[in-house]
């Protein structure tokens, strides 16, 4: 246990030292050969700051798996933080080692080991064209490199491809609820909250280098993205599982991400980059919310669960709250992330309104099916344990950043 409150208090004095470096200016940044440190580096880091701590205060686990965190954290600052684009691909590779131990070794059911294959193949084989792509460039060239001079490269595809499955694109994306289902749920909440934005991070990064190529891929990458974003949608009404439902909706809303950043506008990238930090904290609280039931029923199936309004309402208003952000209703951070995403893709084509419309009806729809399901109707179930005070203090640091930073949004503009 002092071990445990040692490595948050750690966490926090770093993320305390990197905001007493930022000051109160948003156009923070520093440069130096290998390592760099700007706006969007800030946010990434910070974001991985915060979720490390709330695994640490929601887990059960943290004696089993205080090596595999720090590592995890550890490896995603420096992928965030270096200027050099082959050492910023051994990081982004490195960090699949310990996230795949963690759902491997310590998953519940048996197909977590078929789900550690499905993440290990989608990535590797995606990111190979990405290693080749860097090695043909000749140069280990720097992030600040290539927002100064844009480079012809031919194979935008080769480049971006590591970062489609990252994210993940539509097509992509049968790894992600997979690895989410079986995955504990420190590697559920670290997947949700970081690891699914460093696709983000990467195609914002070398968006510069494949300019040129953008406008003839940008419609594919969209269309195919505000498809699985409806399709997602739908697929999510009919699950059973509830942690299966979060984690195709993650889909959805990444989604909404990739097609905003392929607009090449400045409201959709950020947009885009308000969606990552509203997705990251309220979907990494949403499996927590699972997992809290998960350990007191031992099951995840929506159909079980009656009536929660009577046994737990204190969990019950925290699962409202977080449906609430789910479907981006004010005030949150969700909110406006939407409304500039949305912006932007009217913006590039009025073609993706009927898209943009049937996905947010999906999400609201399947948001609020869980939500009656699990609370309403008639109470069948045992009486259980309440939920512990740490439970409490989690999912209320989870809430906090996403209405507080609607007083500073400037903070998430690049």
């Amino acid at each position: 246990m002092l071990l445990k409150f040692m490595n948050i208090h750690i966490i926090t004095l770093t993320s305390m030292l990197i905001l007493l470096m930022m000051k109160s200016s948003s156009n923070f940044s520093i440069m130096s050969q290998y390592m760099m440190m700007d706006t969007m580096s800030i946010i990434m880091i910070l974001l991985t700051i915060t979720s490390t701590i709330l695994i640490m205060i929601s887990s059960n686990l943290f004696s089993e798996i205080m090596v595999l965190i720090p590592m995890i954290f550890t490896t995603l600052i420096i992928t965030f933080s270096v200027s050099k684009i082959f050492i910023f691909y051994i990081f982004f590779e490195i960090v699949l080692i310990p996230t795949m131990i963690l759902i491997t070794k310590y998953g519940k059911q048996p197909e977590r080991l078929q789900a550690g294959i499905y993440l290990l193949i989608y990535t590797i084989l995606a990111s190979l064209p990405l290693l080749a792509s860097i090695l043909y460039m000749k140069n280990n060239m720097s992030f600040p490199l290539m927002i100064n001079q844009t480079m012809k490269f031919k194979f935008m595809m080769l480049l971006m491809m590591a970062f489609l499955v990252k994210m993940p694109m539509f097509f992509l994306h049968l790894w992600l609820p997979k690895a989410h289902v079986e995955a504990p749920l420190e590697g559920s909440m670290i997947l949700a909250a970081v690891l699914l934005k460093l696709g983000g991070y990467g195609l914002i990064r070398l968006m510069p280098i494949c300019f040129q190529k953008l406008n003839s891929m940008n419609y594919w990458i969209i269309s195919i993205s505000m498809i699985g974003a409806m399709a997602t949608g739908m697929n999510c009404i009919r699950q059973k599982d509830m942690k299966s439902l979060i984690a195709y909706s993650s889909v959805a809303h990444m989604g909404l991400v990739l097609s905003s950043i392929f607009c090449i506008n400045y409201i959709g990238l950020t947009g885009a980059i308000m969606m990552m930090i509203a997705h990251g904290m309220s979907s990494s609280a949403l499996f927590f919310l699972v997992n809290d039931l998960y350990m007191k029923i031992h099951s995840r199936n929506i159909m079980l669960f009656k009536g929660l309004l009577i046994i737990t309402p204190n969990i019950t208003m925290w699962w409202f709250l977080f449906m609430a952000m789910n479907i981006s209703a004010p005030p949150s951070i969700n909110t406006i992330s939407e409304i500039f995403i949305m912006s932007s893709l009217i913006m590039w084509t009025k073609s993706t309104i009927l898209p943009i419309i049937m996905a947010s009806i999906m999400t609201t729809s399947f948001s609020l099916s869980i939500f009656i399901n699990i609370t309403h109707n008639k109470n069948m179930m045992l009486p259980f344990n309440q939920s512990k005070q740490k439970t409490y203090l989690s999912l209320m640091i989870h809430l906090i950043p996403l209405i507080m930073l609607l007083m500073k949004m400037e903070t998430m503009c690049i």
